[in-house]
Parts: structure tokens; sequence; C-alpha cells
């Protein structure tokens, strides 16, 4: 007894946590009594189950030496780290040990002294080095469980794998299997669950799987098999579950299968699988994930699909299926997710789509449907997504999209659609991305368009919307990028809009006319305004280039636009002065010059906008910036870290002057180049937006970068946005992916890497060369998503760059996921398409 406790309290005090404060230290309290443990009616310990408590540490060794008597141990679900305890394969009694999703490390031992165990879950940690086959020696397996370890060296199932007899639950996912699924497997007649997805599987899909009669679960996706899905497999009548997506699956679906009746989740997609969806799966009462996207299937789907089962997710987008959408796919009352992009589906959308008020996502782009949309889809109360863009839709938008309020993306681009935009869609508050662009839509813009606060992307564009623009967008401070160019709106251009610069927008091929905002054109958004005749430019802001597509703006104007200016500006000099006089009347003299100093210092010196206030003077940020308060450097300049008299500390960046940066040219400078690559210019990115701010009147031109990372824009705007920030972030992109630097004499004299990308990505074995050969082995397909990413980011028309926010979604899309990550998407909602 004394041995037990003293073993307890070695685990207290190697773990940290309040779940382990009430086992005693003192030996007042018997060990029995501990939360988590378990003994029998002798006294000893046989149950110890800690899991999921949050424990941080180092578990004790020599357990079983302490504890033995010990049949099961949970340590699952908690942060231990080290390598895996050796001495637990001592605990001959040992018959359950779960030790899951914790961080342990290092190489597996010999587990075959473990005789008793019945379970064996060792998933999602980190172990590494040869895989432990010696749990083939543990006849008495019933669980195995090695998921989610993918650091172990490749290796095979082995034939005599059989002789776990009594294995119910076989879990081998992403854990390094490789070559054949071996045909012995159909002799493990026991098998309730079967899976071994996400690894290096390739050949056939075994016939004698079919042998498994007792087989609930079989997960095979994320492998490399190949052929025809075996007939044999209808002999599973205790099936509930086939998922063998993401294979190279060829030939038909078997009928067989769809007539399982146990069948609740049959997952087959990205394979390539060919002819028609069996029309007896229509009388499925079971079926309940239906995943067919990404094959070659033809013909129409079963008219009665879901009349009698309880769908919860459909999705047969990307095949190449023609007819009619089936009706009936709601009758369950469950649906969620409705998916059938990418086909070549016809008629009109069923009516009773509009019941399907439990439906989440409903997508059908990119096929050939018509008629009008029924009232009740756009106003689902549920959904969050309706996607009908690209199809042949007419008729108008109903007053119903008001009542969707969970709804956050609407596309409707590229029909027939008219009418105009009702404005009850402003009751639709969790708007995030409108597109109605290529319609018919005409009318007004709706001005109560402004209310829908989260809203980043509106798309009008391509329609007949007449009207002026109203003053409200200005309202959406979130909105990345508008577009409502060949239009027939007319009018001005709200001076309000400029507030929500630096965004994309887009007013070309419109009638409207006066002068282009100021902050427009110093933000390099002058492509933005083209094919509209009447507006004009003012002469003091005309780039230095020129522009042959827009006049002058007549004198009379620039007469009154300039008065208005004096205007301001006495008005700003009476209010200043008004001010000092003020300051110097109820301040004493000493106090008024430290004042005046610190405003001088603050705004016209530097010209710079502060998060929060500050008071500093001059004399002693100067005074501070010497060599041993430096920090950091950047192609721009260099940071010294300040401690102020006052207490605060401040970071102060001083910008190279020309004369300083052709007399540093030490070793160090050039090692700041070279050796770094692209540490010291990311850090650079965002100071063009700190410096200029958001304001409309801010003048700063201040140049926050390495050359061979400035936007084109910049040479005739001098106004640095943060579309610059995205060029320069789209330029370090193309570093990464090429192990190139933005200029290099390989490129051409005056060439920098974005043309020497462009000259090689016009076809795929071109964007294969430029990859970097030190990553592109593994990791080839993700990089040239990347690199797709990088392009769109060093667009030469500022406008069309993306904003930060649409950067970071496309970068996570390009992020290949992990497999129970995936897993768990295709469980509850279909990938994002």
């Amino acid at each position: 007894m004394a041995d037990q406790a003293e073993f307890l309290t070695h685990v207290k005090n190697s773990l940290t946590g309040a779940f382990l404060n009430d086992w005693d230290d003192n030996g007042q309290k018997p060990v029995c009594n501990y939360t988590g443990v378990n003994c029998d009616q002798q006294g000893y310990v046989v149950k110890i189950d800690i899991s999921g408590q949050g424990l941080f540490g180092h578990f004790p060794e020599n357990i079983c030496s302490f504890l033995p008597r010990l049949r099961s141990l949970y340590l699952g679900y908690n942060k231990i780290h080290g390598d895996f305890p050796h001495s637990i394969t001592n605990c001959s009694l040992l018959e359950q040990l779960n030790i899951t999703h914790t961080n342990l490390t290092g190489t597996l031992p010999d587990l075959s002294p473990m005789k008793s165990l019945k379970l064996l879950d060792l998933s999602s940690n980190f172990f590494i080095g040869a895989f432990p086959m010696s749990f083939i020696n543990l006849t008495n397996l019933e669980v195995v469980n090695f998921n989610e370890n993918a650091g172990f060296d490749m290796w095979r199932l082995p034939e005599n794998i059989t002789k776990l007899v009594k294995l119910k639950s076989m879990i081998l996912s992403t854990c390094k299997v490789s070559g054949l699924i071996p045909k012995s497997i159909g002799n493990m007649t026991s098998l309730v669950d079967l899976e071994l997805s996400g690894n290096f599987l390739v050949g056939p899909v075994p016939r004698e799987i079919g042998l498994l009669k007792n087989l609930q679960q079989l997960e095979l996706y994320y492998n490399q098999l190949v052929g025809g899905i075996p007939e044999e497999l209808g002999n599973l009548t205790e099936l509930i579950d086939l998922d063998m997506s993401v294979n190279r699956l060829t030939g038909n679906l078997p009928e067989c299968i769809c007539r399982l009746p146990k069948l609740q989740v049959l997952q087959l997609y990205n394979n390539s699988l060919t002819g028609e969806i069996p029309v007896v799966l229509e009388n499925s009462t079971t079926l309940t994930m239906l995943s067919l996207y990404d094959n070659l299937l033809t013909g129409e789907v079963p008219r009665h699909l879901g009349r009698s089962s309880p769908l919860s997710l459909i999705d047969m987008s990307e095949n190449r299926l023609t007819g009619e959408l089936p009706p009936d796919v709601c009758n369950g009352g469950k649906l969620l997710y409705l998916l059938a992009l990418g086909n070549m589906f016809s008629g009109e959308l069923p009516e009773s789509y509009g019941n399907c008020v439990s439906l989440i996502r409903f997508r059908v782009s990119r096929n050939r449907l018509e008629g009008n949309i029924p009232e009740g889809i756009l106003g689902l109360p549920s959904v969050s997504i309706i996607d009908l863009s690209y199809n042949f839709l007419n008729g108008s938008i109903a007053k119903a999209i008001g009542n969707a309020r969970n709804l956050s993306e609407l596309f409707l681009q590229n029909n027939r659609i008219s009418g105009v935009v009702p404005h009850e869609i402003s009751n639709a508050i969790n708007l995030v991305k409108i597109d109605f662009s290529n319609n018919l839509l005409s009318g007004r813009i709706p001005s109560e368009i402004g209310n829908l606060e989260k809203l980043n992307l509106l798309l009008l564009q391509g329609n007949q919307l007449t009207s002026s623009i109203p003053d409200s967008l200005s309202s959406l401070k979130s909105l990345n990028l508008l577009d409502l160019s060949r239009n027939l709106l007319t009018g001005g251009i709200p001076e309000t809009l400029t507030d929500l610069l630096p965004n994309s927008m887009n007013f070309s091929n419109n009638l409207l006319s006066g002068a282009i905002p100021v902050s427009f054109i110093k933000g390099g958004q002058l492509e933005s305004f083209t094919g509209n005749t009447k507006l004009c430019v003012p002469v003091p802001v005309l780039p230095k280039t020129g522009n042959q597509n827009f006049s002058i703006c007549s004198q009379t104007y620039n007469k009154k636009r300039v008065n208005f200016f004096w205007m301001i500006g006495i008005s700003i000099a009476i209010l200043f002065i008004g001010g000092i006089i003020f300051l110097r009347c109820n301040r004493e003299r000493d106090v008024l010059q430290h004042e005046d100093d610190t405003w001088a210092f603050s705004y016209f010196s530097y010209n710079m906008k502060s998060f929060h206030h500050v008071s500093f003077n001059q004399h002693e940020i100067i005074k501070s910036m010497t060599d041993k308060n430096v920090v950091g450097h950047g192609g721009s300049g260099m940071v010294y870290k300040i401690d102020l008299s006052n207490g605060e500390v401040i970071a102060v960046k001083r910008f190279w002057s020309q004369k300083s940066k052709d007399n540093s040219s030490s070793n160090d400078q050039k090692i700041m180049e070279k050796e770094l690559k692209s540490e010291p210019k990311v850090a650079d990115f965002g100071l063009a937006k700190v410096l200029n701010g958001r304001g409309k009147d801010s003048t700063t031109t201040c140049i926050a970068g390495t050359y061979g990372y400035i936007a084109p824009e910049y040479a005739y705007s001098s106004k640095a946005t943060t579309k610059c920030d995205v060029y320069s972030f789209g330029v370090v992109l193309m570093e990464l992916i090429t192990g190139k630097k933005p200029v290099e004499s390989e490129f051409g004299e005056n060439k920098n890497i974005i043309y020497w990308i462009s000259t090689k990505v016009e076809t795929k074995e071109g964007a294969t060369e430029i990859l970097d050969k030190n990553l592109s082995g593994y990791f080839k397909d993700d990089m040239i998503k990347v690199l797709r990413v990088a392009i769109l980011c060093t667009c030469r028309i500022a406008t069309l760059r993306p904003s930060m926010n649409e950067v970071v979604q496309l970068l996570i899309q390009a992020d290949p996921c992990r497999v129970d990550t995936c897993k768990l998407s295709n469980k509850t909602k279909e990938p994002e398409k």
C-alpha cells in the first residue's frame, strides 16, 4: 500500500493541474479515494484514469513496480512530454492502455510483453522511427489505434496480421502504411471498424474485404488505390459508413452497395467513377450523407433521392450529371448541405427547396438552370451561403431576402436576373459578400445597403443600374472590394467614399461626371474610373506621367476648389493660432515651451500619427538614438528602443537619407541585405499604412521597403497604400517559392523577379521549373497554389490586387490540410470549392 501511495505522489509531483489537488501528500487519505483511481477489494490499484484533465509535465517510469495489479491506464488528452514510458511494457496484467492526444515523442519499444492488452490507443502523438510491428503478437487485442502518427518510417501490413483474431477495431490511419492491402485481411472476421485512411496504400481494394460480415465502418480514403469498387462489398450487410474518397478508383458505383440496408454514410468523392447513380439509392431509409463530388458520373440523379431517408448532406458537385434536380432531398427535415455545382443540371429550381429550413449551404452554380428563383430559397432562415451563379435564371430578387438573417454570402452573378435590388436586403444583417454582377438589374442602388456593417465584398458590375452612387456606401467600413463598373450610373463620385481607402474599387464604364476625388488618384486607383468621359482630373494632382483618358477639370472648377482650400487653410490657421494663444494664457512659460517642442517634433517634423498619446521631448529622443539602443534594421532605416525619462518605453525608426545610405556600405550592411533574405523587408511592411494613416488629408510620402519590393503606382502617385504592401508581400512569396532574390542578374537588365516569373508561367512545365528545388519535390502542388496568390498580389493594376484579408483566405485554402481536419470537414461539411 505504501508503494502505491509513493508512486501516486510521484505522479502528482511530475504533473501539474488542479485535477490532482485531492491526491493526498501526507498519507492521510487512502489512495483508493483519489479522484480517477479505482481499486479491487484487496485495496490494490487496478485503474488510473486522468485523461482529459489538462495536465502538464512528464509521466514517471516504473509504474508497474509500484502498481503490480494495474489493468487500465488512461492518460490521453493531456500535455505529457518526453518519450513513451518504456517501463509500461512490464505491466503484464495491463488490459487497457490509452495515451491518445498527448505530446509523447521518440521511438516505441517492443510491445510483446503486454500479453493481456485488449485496448491499445497511442493515436495522435509524435512517435518516430520504426513502426512497432510487435503489436501483432498481442493476440488478445480487441482495439488498436495508431491514428495520426505521421513520424513513423514507411511500413507494410503483413500477411500474418490475421493472428489478431479477436480484433474488432483496427485504426491505422495516417501512420505511414504503404504497399498493398493484404488479401488475408478477409480472415479477420471479428472486425467491426477498419480504418486505413491517409496512408500510401496502392493497388486494388481486395474483394476479400467482403468476407468481413460484422464490418460497420470501412474507411480507406486519402490513399492511391486503383481499379473498381468490388461487388463483394455488397455482402457487408452491417455496414454503416463507407468512405473511399480521394483515391484513383474507376468504374461504376455498384448497385449492390446502394442496397445495403444500414448504410448511412457513402463518400466516394475525388475519384474517377463513371456511369450513373443507381436509382435504387432513392429507396434508402437510412442514408444521411452522400458525397460523390469530383468524379465523372453521368445521367440523371434518382428522381426521388431523399424521399425516405434523413439526409443531412448531399454533394454531387463537379460531375457530368444532367436532368433536373431531385425535389425530395429535404423530406427528412435535416438537410444541412445541398451542393450540386459544376454539372449540367437543367430545368427550374424546385419550389420544395424553399421549405428546406434546416439548410446551411446551398450551391448549384455553373449549371444550366433556368426560370425564377423560388421566393422561399432566398428567405431560408438558417442558410449561410446561397450560390446560384453562372446559370440562366431570370425573374427578380424576392423581398423575402430580408428574412435570411444568417446569410453571409449571396452569389447570383452571371444570370439573367432583372428588376431592382430590393431595399429589404439590408435586413440580412450578417451579409459579408454580395455578387450580383453580370445580370439585368436596373434602378438605383438601395442606400439601405449601407446598413450591412459586415459587408466586405459588393459586386454589381455589368448591370443596368441607374441614378447616383449612394453616399451610404461610405458606412461600409469593412468593405474591401467594390465594383460598380459597366452600369449606367450618373452624377459625381461621393467624396465620402474616400474614407474607405485603401480598398479596391472600380467605377469604370458608367456615365459619371465631375472631378475624381484627389484621394483616389493619390491612392493609385485612377484606372478605376476609365470609360467615364465626363470625369476630369484636377490639375494639382495630375500624375506626372499624364493620362490621356481624362480631361483636366475646367478653370472654374479648379478656382472654386482652390478658394475652398484657401478657406479651409485660413480656418485651420485661425484655430491653430487661437489654440496657441489659449495655451500661452493658461500655462507657465517653461511648460509651454516643452509642449511646443513636443507638438512641433511630433506633427511638423515627422508628420506621423500615434496610436496612443506619448509625451516626449525631441532633444531627449535625438540624444538617445545611439548604437547601444539599436534593436533592428530595415530596408528603410534603423530602429531604436528608447527609455523615456517619464518611465515610458518607445520605439523610434530613423529613415535612411540618401547621404547616410551612400556612407553605410559596411560588411554588416551587406550581410543584412543578403544573409537574411526576406526577413528585414517583411518587417517594413505596414509602415506605409502607419505613416500615411487612413485620412484623406494625409500627405506623407515615405517609401517603406527596399528596391524590388515597391509597387509600380508609387512612381507617379508618391502615395504608399496597403495595396503597395500587398504588392511587396507578393514579392516575398515569390522569393520563398523560387529561392531567388527580387533582383538578380539572370533576370536580365532592369528586370525583376515578377518579370522573370511572368515569362515562365505560361505553361505548367515552366511554372514547375521556377520552384525552389529544395522544396518542390515534396510540396509542388501546394507551391503552385501559393505562386498563384503571389501573382495576384503583384498585379500591375492596384485595384485588381486582393486585400490582405483575401490573401490570408487564399493561403489558408492553399494549405494542405491534416487528414484529421479534412476528415472532420468531410463528415460535417463539404470542402470549400
